[in-house]
């Protein structure tokens, strides 16, 4: 093996170093003294069942399913806010307060009926007596019994829109208490001091989601629709949280295209019980597919383009590599994963490959 020498000066200018480094083609060899080696760094080869065919843009959202939009029950005005956007509730916690004559129009249905229902079952126990005693007739009982039964029901019916208002003991001074069905994150707010409210316009004054489970909305290109199904695994990478990548599924595919971007909306559920994704967070969802077949995975910086070939640089003893021709299956800029070339278990150059790369072709 014939060691080739470069050029430099020597101190008396009478010699040259030897180099640390031969060649043939397609391999190389570094003396095992070089300090060049420091330069590489190499992985193993792996067999992966699954693989990466593309990366979609992707954005967190609430979960609809674990989210409720509040609105107001009764007409008033919002004299005080009691949570603010980011504030964590919990279920019957209060939101704002709210002045409405729709409290005192309630509770005063209820106590009237209240009294009435007293009333009248007084006076069936008084009409029953007499009846035993044949002091009145029939018709008489039976219109007591019909008197204590309406008054029963207008209570029953009194109480019942108390309790949907929910305000069954909290009327204070004619003050509505807008509490959180549910616990949760206070996601949005529209409520403000003084502004007056009613029931029939439909405006949700506050927000409220749980947000250890999120939905994952992805824009999924018409090419590839067909591997994007109910069920379908994705992994989101956001620079929000980097170096983690977070499993979801997918849940739902829209059955439209947008007709601007030739695209379709697909829903997936990210589970975040750390809390470590925030709403309107975008990123990456990497979409996976299940192989039937295994394929060798390396990583991406690993491979270098060589003429119109990809090519890796394999560790084939100690200082020795070998440039290797394969195939890329896939490559979705961090992890490829290769039909052909490399077996699984091999060393590559995953640092480095560039520069080892030009010192093959130095002799060329």
């Amino acid at each position: 093996m014939a060691f080739l020498t470069f050029v430099g000066a020597c101190r008396d200018g009478s010699a040259t170093p030897p180099s640390d480094v031969s060649r043939r083609p397609n391999q190389i060899q570094f003396a095992l003294t070089s300090r060049k080696l420091a330069m590489f760094v190499v992985d193993t080869a792996r067999v992966v069942h699954s693989r990466v065919i593309a990366t979609l843009p992707a954005l967190v959202v609430a979960n609809e399913d674990h989210t409720v939009r509040v609105a107001t029950p009764v007409t008033g005005r919002i004299v005080a806010l009691l949570a603010q956007a980011g504030d964590h509730v919990s279920a019957g916690q209060p939101l704002a307060r709210i002045r409405s004559g729709d409290i005192a129009q309630v509770t005063s249905e209820v106590e009237k009926a209240r009294t009435a229902e007293r009333s009248a079952v007084l006076n069936l126990a008084r009409s029953t007596d007499l009846y035993e005693h044949k002091l009145i007739a029939s018709r008489e009982i039976e219109q007591a019994r019909s008197d204590a039964d309406q008054a029963r029901a207008e209570l029953a019916r009194a109480s019942r829109r108390a309790a949907q208002l929910g305000i069954s003991g909290q009327g204070i001074e004619g003050d509505y208490l807008l509490r959180a069905p549910v616990s949760g994150v206070v996601i949005e707010r529209l409520a403000n001091p003084g502004l007056e409210v009613r029931p029939d316009n439909g405006v949700a004054l506050f927000t409220v989601s749980s947000l250890s489970s999120l939905w994952l909305a992805v824009n999924v290109p018409q090419r590839d629709l067909a591997v994007v199904h109910r069920g379908a695994r994705l992994h989101f990478v956001t620079d929000a949280v980097p170096g983690r990548a977070f499993d979801a599924r997918v849940r739902f595919v829209s059955d439209a295209l947008d007709p601007t971007s030739r695209s379709a909306t697909a829903r997936a559920v990210i589970e975040n019980a750390d809390g470590a994704l925030r709403v309107q967070t975008s990123g990456e969802a990497q979409l996976i597919v299940e192989d039937t077949a295994s394929s060798v995975a390396i990583a991406t910086r690993a491979v270098v383009t060589h003429g119109d070939q990809s090519v890796v640089f394999v560790l084939t003893a100690p200082g020795t590599f070998e440039r290797r021709v394969v195939t890329v299956r896939d490559d979705d800029g961090t992890i490829s994963t290769l039909s052909a070339g490399l077996a699984a278990g091999e060393r590559v150059v995953t640092t480095g490959s560039l520069l080892l790369s030009g010192e093959m072709d130095r002799a060329h």
